[in-house]
């Protein structure tokens, strides 16, 4: 879609609809789970799941023929392709202003942080000790726990993001869960990297080196993850930690905000929640959990950049629809999905909130075109 539209491409409807289609069995697992329990809860979610995404309303400008989207009925499940897609986009939209404003004194890193895999039934475990641990796991580089001899401020960490990911081995049906984050170091911060450990390596090939920070990052996790005090001894003694990679992000931040289960309903993947035992071992492993978690200099941080863009995104949709006023009062109209894909009258779409993409994705550009950020 050019960035001069502020008109809805056709092609976003029809992704809607892919994930959409993928429902219908999260809907029949929840279904399931509420004939085996009797937890209306389940029900609920079953019947919430089945309608995300298929009813919009709508303001109806006939003459001009333009719909402006005013809401579409989303169920915000964990499970749901369509909510997950709709709101890691959402969360690309919000912090990307934010990180890259930090790009002027930080240099913002991908960061993934992981553990060996796991049996089904030891996911929900880990997952307790990786998010207890985890809240241990920058104290030593903001200087709030310290190890003799060794200088974690040097590194000048700032911050993080942390979003949770899980994946599955379709060989041997173990999990992978692991932490995708964007994390701030100190704008010089070296991460020239010469080391070489098991995790450089894939198939027997050689595919990547390790900065000291990440070798340092890689023992500091296995120690916590394994319950072993952290000292400089340890530290020195221990030959390989658990991999953490580091790199430099140069603005490509929405790995962090994917969904929780990657390639979950990606066939080619295996598709693995498609296993109804599979889905309710995630659900229980899942529940009450924050998928993202801001630390640092990211947590509760004002979101200024996020109000500007809100009002230039409002002021721009605004001006829209006064422009449709002008020549006529919109009708309120329900359509479903399927109407508005076999609508054969080229109508067309318009949101608040498609403004506002487009309004972020013309301030970075603009930015990156000045040079505010690379």
């Amino acid at each position: 879609m050019s960035l001069n539209e502020n008109t809805i491409d056709r092609g976003y409807f029809t992704d809607i609809a892919k994930h959409v289609a993928l429902n219908y069995q999260i809907s029949e697992f929840y279904e399931n789970y509420y004939d085996d329990t009797g937890y209306d809860a389940f029900l609920n979610k079953s019947q919430a799941v089945e309608l995300c995404g298929k009813w919009w309303d709508m303001d109806y400008y006939k003459m001009q023929n333009v719909k402006d989207i005013k809401r579409v009925n989303l169920c915000k499940d964990k499970f749901c392709f369509n909510c997950q897609s709709m709101l890691a986009s959402k969360r690309y939209l919000k912090y990307t202003p934010i990180l890259d404003s930090f790009r002027n004194t930080y240099k913002v890193c991908h960061m993934i942080v992981t553990v060996p895999n796991c049996k089904g039934q030891e996911l929900r475990s880990l997952l307790d000790k990786m998010y207890r641990k985890f809240s241990f796991f920058m104290r030593y580089f903001r200087g709030k726990a310290k190890v003799k001899g060794v200088d974690f401020l040097q590194y000048g960490y700032g911050g993080l993001v942390r979003g949770l990911e899980i994946t599955r081995n379709e060989r041997d049906k173990s999990y992978h869960p692991h932490f995708h984050c964007m994390v701030l170091f100190r704008s010089d911060i070296n991460l020239t990297k010469e080391r070489i450990n098991s995790y450089s390596f894939d198939h027997g090939k050689l595919v990547r080196k390790f900065s000291e920070l990440e070798i340092l990052l890689q023992k500091v996790w296995f120690l916590l993850i394994n319950d072993k005090k952290i000292t400089a001894s340890a530290l020195a003694e221990l030959q390989e930690g658990y991999s953490v990679v580091v790199d430099d992000s140069d603005g490509h931040y929405y790995e962090c905000f994917k969904y929780s289960c990657k390639g979950a309903f990606d066939r080619d993947k295996g598709a693995f929640i498609y296993n109804e035992r599979v889905f309710r071992l995630l659900y229980e492993a899942l529940k009450n959990r924050r998928m993202i978690q801001g630390y640092g200099a990211l947590h509760n941080f004002t979101d200024l950049d996020g109000e500007l863009l809100e009002v230039d995104a409002l002021a721009e949709y605004e001006q829209r629809v006064a422009q449709l006023r002008l020549i006529e009062t919109p009708d309120f109209s329900v359509s479903s999905l399927d109407e508005i894909l076999n609508d054969n009258k080229n109508c067309t779409y318009i949101s608040k909130s498609n403004f506002k993409r487009l309004v972020a994705e013309r301030q970075r550009l603009e930015q990156s075109e000045n040079g505010i950020i690379e």
